[in-house]
């Protein structure tokens, strides 16, 4: 037997931190063991801990951002050993599907992805298949590789954005995964960033990160226009406002997660041939690319840690993550 803690989603609303006893079950091959030791809060747990996301209700264990230690590994496994830093795809893809085979695994449906229709990292120890595993050096503080799986969300989406529509970007929001597109399009040579965000805090910090303009919501002039720009918010609004600020020839990204369906203006996309794209989670290239960012400091993650918070005091933690001062919470889990 081995004693778990977890975090459990066990109500809307409600978040219990929960030890029991577990056995100790026998990994197959190509299973891993691995141990958190930071948790990162998204948008989208909260969106289920709301009963607001579209895939994923309570209870449930939640939980797909995290720096892991490899603790035990299956007698097939070769490329991690125990001790090894890891990120962990949280994305439990069939692999016999057509997106799968061609390795597009976030393409796999119906998605079974840890946290919302798998079981969550949220736990003191997990097992994952070893192909989900991607080896961090040991240089990057741990605190700092937990913002990989973020960070991988950023470059799958600039990814997406031709390199032409990169010229004059608007990024609306900059939350987590605003800040982290801003830097993402910083280091993947976008020319011109504006962003639009109502939190002073977030804009001064769009501005650190790269964008050479962030304004608050209505101060952008109603006849600007740019080549890309990247919904971060996805709401009816700011897809709306997406959609009309982009200039002929131009692509919009949706990043956000949508609730419910969205009106756009049809015709003048059609006319003008403005493309709506989206971006969904990322695929193996994204998290190898943006380990590399963190390793030699081109993705800062200086100050985006709002708060860090024992697994103890996780009702805390999600209830401070609610807040829109707060940027990205972690928790930490004892080693």
């Amino acid at each position: 037997m081995s004693k778990v803690t977890n975090i459990l989603f066990s109500a809307v609303g409600q978040v219990t931190t929960e030890c029991h006893d577990l056995p100790v079950t026998p990994l197959q091959p190509k299973e891993v063991r691995i141990a958190p030791v930071y948790l990162g809060i998204c948008g989208s747990d909260l969106h289920v801990l709301a009963d607001g996301h579209p895939f994923a209700k309570p209870p449930i264990v939640p939980g797909h951002e995290i720096a892991a230690v490899v603790t035990e590994i299956g007698s097939a496994v070769t490329h991690v050993v125990i001790g090894d830093h890891v990120v962990v795809d949280p994305i439990m893809a069939c692999m016999e599907c057509r997106a799968c085979k061609a390795g597009r695994f976030n393409l796999c449906e119906p998605p079974q992805v840890a946290g919302f229709r798998a079981p969550g990292f949220a736990r003191s120890a997990h097992v994952v298949p070893a192909r989900n595993l991607y080896i961090a050096p040991k240089s990057i503080p741990m605190d700092v590789l937990a913002f990989a799986e973020p960070a991988a969300c950023a470059r799958h989406c600039v990814n997406r954005m031709p390199q032409d529509a990169r010229e004059i970007v608007l990024v609306i929001g900059a939350g987590t995964i605003g800040l982290s597109v801003v830097q993402a399009l910083r280091i993947m040579g976008a020319d011109k960033i504006t962003v639009i965000e109502p939190d002073a805090k977030k804009r001064e910090l769009a501005l650190k990160y790269g964008a050479y303009r962030a304004l608050a919501p209505g101060e952008l002039a109603a006849d600007e226009r740019f080549t890309g720009v990247i919904d971060v918010v996805a709401s009816a609004a700011t897809i709306m406002d997406a959609c009309t600020k982009v200039m002929a020839g131009g692509t919009v990204i949706c990043m956000g997660v949508p609730s419910g369906t969205r009106e756009i203006p049809l015709p003048s996309m059609q006319r003008f041939e403005r493309d709506l794209l989206s971006s969904g989670m990322y695929i193996p290239e994204d998290f190898e690319t943006v380990i590399g960012w963190l390793a030699d400091g081109r993705f800062d993650t200086s100050d985006l840690v709002t708060d860090i918070f024992p697994v103890s005091d996780a009702a805390a933690a999600y209830s401070r993550a609610k807040e829109s001062q707060s940027i990205k919470v972690l928790i930490e889990f004892p080693q």
